[in-house]
């Protein structure tokens, strides 16, 4: 039981506007530890769960609440870039709505960064994934105002590959290409972290997929290496490591300019019906 709130004036961007996600909240539980709480509003999408899986998109959310509860202990430093993601999928289906809420501690501070971990509910209290972020503190001069027009929105509850505004390409390895796309920048101007685990988690599945294995996803685990350029084509290339009966793994590489930017391994359970 949280007994203090207090809503944090942010300016959303077009990726949080994307997403429907709630300004960060600080609060403090019943026994004095502060907490932050994020929602996500998923109306549109929640009844097509049980065909669709939208597991990807929860990167989205745990990278923004997770990376606001160490970006918000940065003291003198301009900001933060997420370091390691790591996503357990609890419920891959039948969400309830209209929202999800996710709650975050941090877990641990020092002067290069931290490290802090949520849990998300859905509007019945189940219990649908949590997740843990390392971040490290950068020192960044704030990026240039775009004065560009943005893109139109897709419809609410689209699928997430329209989401992010993918494709999937076939080959030796599945990939999902992100084309430029201002809708999934982050506050520094580059790829949301979410957003490339939602492609990763996308390509990872298809890649599944056609190996025959029907699996939902059961965690993703992300290291991010280098930002993610937004004026350039952004490749995601999975490939299977091992399919059995009842779990999967695939290895996720992200690509921009010929360079790896960022990679995941991701590992899929066997879908229930």
């Amino acid at each position: 039981m949280s007994i203090a709130h207090e809503p944090v004036v942010t300016v959303r961007t077009a990726t949080q506007r994307l997403f429907g996600l709630g300004a960060p909240t600080r609060e403090v539980d019943d026994r004095g530890e502060p907490l932050n709480r994020m929602s996500m509003d998923i109306g549109a999408l929640a009844p097509n769960t049980a065909r669709t899986a939208y597991g990807g998109v929860l990167a989205v959310l745990l990278d923004d609440l997770l990376g606001f509860t160490v970006w918000d202990r940065r003291r003198a430093r301009d900001g933060l870039v997420t370091a390691e993601l790591s996503v357990d999928v609890v419920t891959p289906r039948r969400w309830q709505g209209p929202t999800l809420r996710a709650e975050s501690r941090l877990l641990a501070l020092t002067a290069d960064g931290g490290t802090s971990t949520a849990r998300v509910h859905d509007s019945a209290g189940t219990l649908i994934a949590t997740g843990t972020l390392w971040g490290n503190f950068v020192d960044l001069p704030a990026p240039a105002a775009d004065g560009s027009a943005l893109p139109d929105f897709p419809e609410p509850g689209v699928a997430p590959l329209d989401w992010i505004g993918g494709r999937i390409e076939d080959g030796p390895g599945v990939r999902v290409v992100v084309p430029a796309n201002p809708l999934v920048a982050n506050k520094l101007g580059f790829m949301h972290g979410g957003v490339q685990g939602c492609a990763m988690d996308l390509a990872a599945r298809a890649a599944l997929s056609r190996d025959g294995a029907d699996m939902d996803t059961a965690s993703v685990r992300i290291n991010y290496f280098r930002p993610v350029p937004l004026d350039r084509d952004t490749t995601f290339t999975a490939d299977v490591v091992r399919a059995g009966r009842s779990v999967a793994v695939a290895r996720v590489a992200g690509t921009s300019g010929g360079r790896i930017c960022v990679e995941a391994t991701v590992t899929g359970r066997r879908r229930l019906s």
